[in-house]
C-alpha cells in the first residue's frame, strides 16, 4: 500500500518543486518513527493499543520513506555523471552491506544474551538507542547536502499513470520489476518464520545468516557493477533468475534436518541476487524513464510494484495460511515465477537485437 501511495509523490512535488525544507521535514519524520517502535511496550500493556500503535507508527514510516524516495533518487542521479553510476551503486552497496554485517553480528549476540537471561525486551531497547543515533546522523547529513536543481514538469495524477503506462519502451521494465517483485516477494514471505519457527535456528545463527546475505551482497557488488557498464541487462537479469531459482530449490528440495545446514548457501545466493538486481533498480529504471519525467516514471514503477505487494498479504491470509508444507509450496510459486521472468526477459532481449 506505501508503494502505491508513491503515485501521489511525482504529482505533489512538481507542484512544489522538490523543496528541499518540505523533504528533509518528510524525510525526518520517516526517520524518527523507526525509532518509535521502542516506545509501545511502555504505553500501554494492551495488546489492542499496542497493535494500533505498531500499525500507526509502521504507517508513518512506511508512507514517509516512500514519499520521500524519488527526490533522493532524482538527487543522487543528477549528481553523478552517467559513466560513474554504476560505480557508485556497486561502491554504495558494498559500504551499506559492510556496515549492516557489522550491526547483525553484534546485535545477534545482544538479543541471544539477554534473552537468555529473560530481558529480551532490554536488548531491544539497545536496539533502538542505536537506530536513533544513526538517524540523527543520517538527517544532519542531508541537512547539509547539496541539493541540485531538478526540473520535473507539472503533472497531475492521471498523467503520472496515463504517460508512464502507455510508453511501450518502458513496458518491460514495468513486466520485470512485477514479476521480479512478485517472486522475490512470496519465496521470502514466511522465510524468517520458517527459520525461527520451523528450524529453530537461533538468533546468533539468524544473524551469521545475515551477514552472509551482506558480505555476499557486498563483495559481489562490483562485479554486477561491471556487468551494467554496457547496459546490456540481460547480463544481469538472466542471471539474475537462475541464480533465485536454484536458491529456492535449495530451500524446497531438501529436508528441515539437511536444510539447516545448507542455508549459508542459500544465503549467498540471495545476496548474489539482491546486488544483481539492485543494479537494474538503481539504473535501468532511471535512465530508461523519459527526460524531465523521471519522477513520474519512476514513482510508476513503484506504483506497480505496490500493486503486485498488495496481493501477497491477501495471499497469506486466503490461499497460503502459515504452516510447513506452505511455505515449501511459496517457494515452488517463486521457482515458477522466476523462470517465467528468465523467459520474458530472454525472449525480449532477443527481439532487442533483431531490431
Amino acid at each position: 500500500m506505501t508503494n502505491v501511495i508513491q503515485i501521489f509523490a511525482a504529482p505533489l512535488f512538481s507542484k512544489i518543486g522538490q523543496s528541499k525544507k518540505v523533504v528533509l521535514i518528510n524525510y525526518s519524520i520517516y526517520r524518527i518513527s523507526s525509532v518509535c517502535f521502542a516506545f509501545i511496550p511502555f504505553i500501554s500493556n494492551d495488546l489492542s493499543i499496542r497493535t494500533l500503535l505498531f500499525f500507526i507508527f509502521a504507517s508513518i514510516y512506511a508512507i514517509t520513506g516512500e514519499m520521500g524516495y524519488i527526490t533522493f533518487v532524482n538527487w543522487r542521479m543528477t549528481l553523478i555523471k552517467k559513466e560513474d553510476r554504476t560505480t557508485f551503486a556497486s561502491t554504495r552497496n558494498i559500504l551499506k552491506n559492510t556496515v549492516v554485517l557489522v550491526f547483525s553480528l553484534v546485535m545477534g549476540v545482544v538479543l541471544d544474551r539477554f534473552t537468555a537471561s529473560g530481558y529480551e525486551l532490554y536488548g531491544f531497547i539497545i536496539l533502538f538507542v542505536i537506530v536513533f543515533i544513526i538517524a540523527f546522523i543520517d538527517i544532519t547529513l542531508r541537512i547539509n547536502t547539496y541539493k541540485p536543481e531538478i526540473i520535473q514538469e507539472k503533472i497531475s495524477i492521471k498523467d503520472n499513470i496515463v504517460i508512464p503506462a502507455k510508453d511501450k519502451t518502458f513496458r518491460s521494465i514495468l513486466i520485470t520489476c512485477g514479476l521480479n517483485r512478485f517472486a522475490y516477494g512470496i519465496g521470502t514471505m514466511y522465510l524468517n518464520v520458517f527459520l525461527l519457527r520451523y528450524l529453530k535456528i537461533s538468533y546468533v545463527y539468524y544473524s551469521i545468516l545475515n551477514i552472509i546475505l551482506n558480505l555476499s551482497d557486498a563483495l559481489s557488488s562490483k562485479f554486477w557493477g561491471n556487468k551494467s557498464k554496457e547496459r546490456k541487462w540481460e547480463k544481469i537479469i538472466l542471471p539474475m533468475s537462475i541464480i533465485f531459482i536454484v536458491a529456492f530449490t535449495i530451500l524446497f528440495s531438501f529436508s528441515n534436518n539437511y536444510l539447516i545446514y545448507l542455508l549459508p548457501i542459500v544465503y549467498i545466493l540471495l545476496g548474489l541476487g539482491n546486488a544483481s538486481y539492485e543494479m537494474y533498480d538503481h539504473i535501468a529504471i532511471y535512465e530508461n524513464s523519459k527526460d524531465k519525467m523521471q519522477t513520474s516514471y519512476v514513482t510508476f514503477e513503484r506504483f506497480i510494484e505496490g500493486i503486485v505487494t498488495m496481493f501477497l498479504p491477501v495471499l497469506s491470509y486466503t490461499i497460503f495460511s502459515e504452516s510447513n508444507n506452505v511455505i515449501k509450496i511459496t517457494f515452488v510459486l517463486s521457482i515458477i515465477t522466476y523462470i517465467f521472468l528468465f523467459a520474458y526477459f530472454k525472449i525480449k532481449s532477443k527481439e532487442l537485437q533483431i531490431k
